[in-house]
């Protein structure tokens, strides 16, 4: 068994707290590793953490027979973890059913010297080019520093960070126009706490990128002492040009390797960037642990099995992602997202007349919008953000020129 930050006392105290009226976690005799609550008068008992964790492993004692009568649910035990061999004596009545819910995916580095060769590995020299250009475009474009924090910070430093973690998270899944859960209200503040406190553990860590002190790419980690389990990354779209999800991962990667880290895993979710840079594919399997000399013991596993397997299908369908959409729709705040600026052309502008237009702050809030216009220039002249100037029109057009040290760029609105 791993040092596992998912079933650590500091994750199942903060979980219970905020999922499980603080009431203590239950412990059974037959198996350790993991603890649980009680979840139905039937019988039913699932692990702290229920789908919040993002792995678990236990052991089983064959011995011990506290599961006599009981159905235990576990959700998330990844395949590479090798759980122990299900292999009870004849005499028992306890029985395993494994159930496959998700794919996930993971970079395993242990048999690389460093970064580059995993990435040589993994990418065409066109592919590394642009990784290497994309960066090399961020850090002249911008005052960029990264950050690695795997240790104990002020509270000020933290909810400063979690403040814009949030804020960022927000714009994402605002843009995306669906449901995002771990934004709930309750949710949150079960991460808030959990992170601040796992810190100084070691077992929680931020990866985050700066431009000058604002944070613009946050990436949320749990650690186990040789896995490193992403869990939450998020991006300010307005740099989308830069690729800086990228760039994050060549980050997270160099940190594995100085750190002696064998495997940095992206964890459940099938998504275009994890089959890219993951050398490993696996799955996601909940467990079923039942009394096969229970009547209500095997109708209870049953039900559980008949239910996720409904689930899956149902995933496989895509209701999930229609199901989020749809609950964002009937979730959102009246105030509807500004649209007044989605139609627009960009044409070079060689020479214009200054008179005809005003020097703006483009980042005022009320021409925030002309970020990602005045960042995708800088992206593609590879300009010094503090070397680019922005006039708007004074007539009645809305107009707007783009002006760097060499080049200029015309936006108009309509």
């Amino acid at each position: 068994m791993i040092s596992n930050p998912f079933t650590s006392s500091t994750f199942e105290s903060i979980w219970s707290k905020h999922f499980n009226d603080d009431k203590p976690l239950l412990s059974f005799k037959f198996i350790d590793g993991v603890k649980f609550l009680k979840y139905s008068k039937f019988g039913i008992y699932i692990n702290a953490g229920r789908n919040l964790t993002k792995a678990i492993d236990y052991a089983l004692n064959h011995e011990e027979e506290d599961y006599k009568g009981k159905t235990f649910l576990i959700y998330d035990v990844p395949t590479y973890f090798e759980v122990e061999e299900f292999n009870p004596p004849k005499s028992s009545g306890l029985k395993l059913k494994k159930m496959f819910q998700y794919q996930g995916f993971l970079m395993n580095i242990s048999e690389f010297k460093d970064k580059d060769e995993y990435i040589n590995a993994q990418f065409s020299s066109k592919n590394r080019r642009e990784f290497r250009s994309n960066q090399r475009r961020l850090e002249t474009c911008f005052n960029i520093t990264y950050e690695f924090i795997n240790e104990e910070i002020s509270k000020a430093k933290f909810d400063k960070l979690f403040k814009q973690f949030h804020a960022l998270l927000n714009v994402r899944f605002e843009d995306k126009q669906v449901n995002y859960h771990h934004l709930s209200q309750d949710k949150w503040a079960y991460y808030t706490e959990l992170v601040f406190e796992m810190l100084k553990e070691k077992k929680a860590s931020l990866l985050v990128i700066y431009n000058e002190d604002e944070p613009i790419g946050i990436t949320l980690n749990f650690h186990t002492n040789h896995i490193v389990f992403e869990a939450i990354t998020v991006f300010d779209p307005d740099y989308y040009k830069f690729s800086i999800g990228k760039t994050s991962i060549i980050k997270l990667l160099e940190w594995c390797f100085e750190n002696d880290y064998n495997i940095s895993d992206f964890s459940k979710g099938d998504f275009e960037y994890k089959h890219k840079w993951g050398n490993l594919a696996y799955d996601f399997d909940y467990h079923i642990l039942y009394d096969s000399k229970s009547l209500r013991s095997i109708l209870t596993s049953k039900y559980i099995e008949s239910f996720y397997i409904l689930k899956l299908y149902l995933r496989k369908k895509k209701v999930n992602e229609l199901y989020r959409k749809y609950k964002y729709i009937f979730s959102r705040k009246k105030s509807k997202k500004d649209s007044q600026h989605s139609n627009f052309k960009i044409t070079s502008a060689k020479e214009f007349d200054k008179k005809k237009y005003n020097l703006i702050d483009f980042y005022s809030k009320e021409h925030k919008f002309l970020l990602i216009f005045t960042y995708s220039f800088a992206f593609a002249n590879s300009e010094p953000i503090k070397n680019i100037k922005i006039y708007k029109y004074k007539g009645a057009i809305e107009s707007y020129i783009i002006s760097g040290s060499k080049k200029s760029q015309h936006v108009v609105f309509s």
